[in-house]
């Protein structure tokens, strides 16, 4: 994730989760139990068409074409259920009461 954010310039995990959520950002690929990861090649297609000035809109029909071509020779097709289940932990989390220590004086 570190290197993510150095080469795209994303300050925090948050920022390359919100750009994936706007369609902005490809999904990542699971790499081990609790990691993840980018396939070079779709950073670097993403970073020139921002270098080159493209649109958002511009820029999802590239993240849907990496996307494709990620899932080139599978007889499957791309699984959004990423999506599905990152905003389902999203909602959770939203509902969650925080927790505050009690300072007395």
């Amino acid at each position: 994730m570190s290197a993510v954010k150095a080469e795209t310039g994303h300050a925090s995990h948050a920022s390359v989760y919100t750009a994936i959520h706007d369609g902005l950002f490809t999904v990542p690929v699971p790499i081990g139990q609790r990691a993840v990861g980018w396939p070079d090649t779709e950073v670097k297609a993403i970073n020139a068409a921002r270098i080159a000035g493209k649109t958002d809109e511009q820029i999802r029909e590239l993240v849907t074409k990496l996307h494709n071509a990620r899932m080139a020779g599978s007889d499957e097709a791309f699984k959004t259920d990423w999506f599905d289940r990152s905003a389902t932990l999203k909602k959770q989390a939203a509902k969650r009461v925080k927790r505050t220590t009690l300072v007395t004086a």
